[in-house]
């Protein structure tokens, strides 16, 4: 967990104020969960601070390729950069091969039975199906991803006249493929990983190729009990600054 110096810190670092209330913020209650693949990669690296760093650019090239996708769901004029076309072309093939229709991109959601916020990324209709469209750029779909979108959902959920939703997680990468194994090249954050290795191969690597996976999820029932499970925890875990904070 991070170290605050001020009230203020503690939540401008974690929260969102609507109509003069604080709410705590869904990807800040997500963190409260134990996350084994991220221990792993800290564990790989020279440094911590090393590690801080390849997080930090990689979340920068993951935030361009998020931003990128969502401007065209807004319908945006949008010059792709080369450093992520690849995955933009798989975005598109995504986009022209479904019918979605667009209703909200980049929506501030409140829970007031559960006092929480969040960020949607799409409330969309996707081939005939309403729900919450979130868009990922990791190299696969984990399962933190069901009780965020799950707290989104529930958000909703709250207004009488919403139909009924579903989940969907959109995720789009890049990487490169060995023209003799098969193995994957992928490129992130100033760091090479190379992933389905069979046996030893001298790599040659081919160009470097966009993908998308799409998913939807099915399990909203338990993903909200987890969910809100956690937020008991984090409110826990933070209940110095919730106390003074009056939440």
């Amino acid at each position: 967990m991070a170290w605050y110096k001020t009230l203020q810190e503690f939540m401008s670092g974690n929260g969102y104020e609507e109509d003069g209330i604080w709410y705590p913020r869904v990807t800040s209650i997500v963190g409260i969960k134990a996350k084994p693949a991220l221990y792993s990669f800290y564990a790989s690296m020279p440094s911590f601070a090393a590690g801080e760093a390849m997080k930090e650019k990689s979340a920068e090239e993951g935030t361009l390729l998020h931003e990128t996708v969502e401007a065209i769901f807004k319908k945006e004029l949008v010059t792709v950069p080369d450093s992520i076309k690849p995955a933009m072309d798989a975005f598109m093939e995504f986009y022209s091969n479904n019918q979605i229709v667009v209703h909200k991109v980049e929506e501030r959601l409140v829970s007031h039975k559960h006092r929480y916020a969040g960020t949607m990324d799409v409330l969309a209709d996707l081939n005939g199906q309403l729900g919450v469209l979130d868009i990922k750029t990791s190299i696969a779909i984990y399962r933190d991803y069901q009780i965020q979108t799950s707290a989104y959902v529930e958000a909703l959920k709250e207004n009488p006249n919403m139909p009924e939703l579903t989940r969907w997680i959109l995720r789009v990468d890049q990487s490169k493929k060995c023209l003799h194994c098969g193995a994957s090249l992928r490129e992130k954050g100033g760091r090479q990983k190379i992933r389905k290795e069979n046996g030893p191969c001298e790599h040659e690597w081919g160009p470097m190729t966009g993908e998308y996976e799409i998913k939807e999820l099915k399990t909203f029932t338990s993903d909200i009990k987890a969910f809100l499970a956690a937020k008991t925890l984090w409110e826990w875990e933070n209940e110095y600054w919730l106390t003074r904070l009056g939440y």
